[in-house]
């Protein structure tokens, strides 16, 4: 049985067509254009995975420094401007149970000098989420000992952390994690292994890890003068064999307690870490630090802190105190922050040193 033939377009059906189309993909640019307008500064952008959110962001800390040296970290050096951070990251998720970080920091990222800025990274780590309960944790990152290291550098009251968090804390390491939150969110955990070579450091000097714990815990939340308030505690420790610059084993422990009520805020953390060189006397370093803060306005805020730092416990004059009175003045929320801190320091071996210290945090 023969078949219909089909007759071919005629060139009046096909240009009904092709003016269809351009109608569509016109409608189509039309609605994109309007999206781009309700988003200002957004570019568009190719994704070559299949990440379901993927963010860019980042921050700046740009300081002026003038005075002397209030404790250790400033030794020799002179008035300056500093580039302290320029941090640039990329976050991204799969779903609701995956998600992943990668930054850099472009900036000096030391209060020390630096003769050339250079890309280093900071954290680069991918996040298993499967349960608030259990979540995984596996790259570059902050080991979860000491509370003041764990708080993120954008939310720090200060320019700069206390000489004993420096000194006494492990920084970023590479390595694994397991976390969660318990008893309704009143408790959390975190256990890791970390190679222990510090950050950006491929090796391990041997086979041990070096192993780390915190515990925290809402202890009590209710009401002081109509003002909510709450009352937080915490533990961590670490420990770790070395057999690189150093050889023996190294062990941390510290204890910390946070206190908000209304506009006022309390803050305390004590750390001691032992050194035990295998050919050689262990020595035992300590230091503590007690915060208040008080937020004047919804947009200035006063701090002060004490702390002292002493790099080694069997010796005598040895000891460096601090006393760190600043404000700050949140322009536009956290995001553009301007700070001013007054450091007078009171080192047994290094005399009074006075240090101003004003940062401008940018948020992006």
């Amino acid at each position: 049985m023969a078949l219909p033939l089909r007759a071919a377009p005629t060139v009046e059906e096909r240009l009904a067509a092709l003016e269809d189309k351009l109608a569509a993909l016109s409608a189509e640019n039309s609605s994109l254009r309007e999206k781009l307008a309700a988003k200002p500064g957004a570019l568009p952008v190719t994704i070559a995975g299949k990440e379901t959110k993927l963010a860019l962001g980042g921050f700046l800390h740009l300081n002026a420094e003038s005075g002397d040296a209030p404790d250790s970290r400033y030794a020799g050096i002179h008035e300056r401007f500093l580039v302290r951070r320029a941090r640039l990251n990329l976050k991204g998720s799969f779903g609701s149970d995956w998600s992943f970080k990668l930054e850099s920091d472009f900036g000096a990222n030391t209060t020390g000098t630096t003769s050339a800025y250079r890309a280093q990274l900071t954290d680069v780590y991918v996040d298993w989420t499967p349960n608030p309960a259990a979540q995984v944790r596996v790259g570059q990152f902050k080991t979860p000992f000491g509370w003041e290291q764990l708080m993120p550098d954008t939310q720090n009251p200060f320019a700069e952390r206390p000489l004993a968090n420096d000194r006494l804390t492990l920084s970023r390491q590479i390595g694994a994690a397991l976390s969660g939150t318990l008893a309704g969110g009143r408790a959390d955990y975190s256990v890791g292994a970390f190679n222990g070579n510090g950050v950006n450091n491929a090796g391990n000097d041997n086979n041990a890890f070096l192993t780390v714990a915190r515990v925290s815990a809402k202890a009590w939340t209710g009401k002081i003068h109509e003002q909510a308030a709450t009352w937080s505690v915490g533990a961590n420790a670490f420990t770790t064999r070395d057999t690189g610059t150093f050889t023996g084993r190294r062990e941390g422990f510290g204890l910390d307690t946070q206190f908000n009520a209304g506009p006022a805020i309390l803050r305390a953390e004590w750390l001691t870490s032992t050194s035990d060189p295998a050919a050689a006397a262990a020595t035992e370093a300590d230091g503590w630090y007690l915060t208040a803060l008080y937020d004047l306005t919804k947009t200035w805020q006063f701090a002060a802190r004490y702390e002292t730092y002493d790099a080694n416990t069997a010796t005598a004059r040895n000891e460096t105190d601090t006393l760190v009175l600043g404000v700050n003045h949140r322009i536009r929320g956290n995001d553009l922050v301007l700070t001013l801190n007054y450091l007078a320091g009171n080192a047994d071996l290094g005399g009074n040193d006075d240090r101003l210290i004003a940062r401008l945090q940018v948020v992006f």
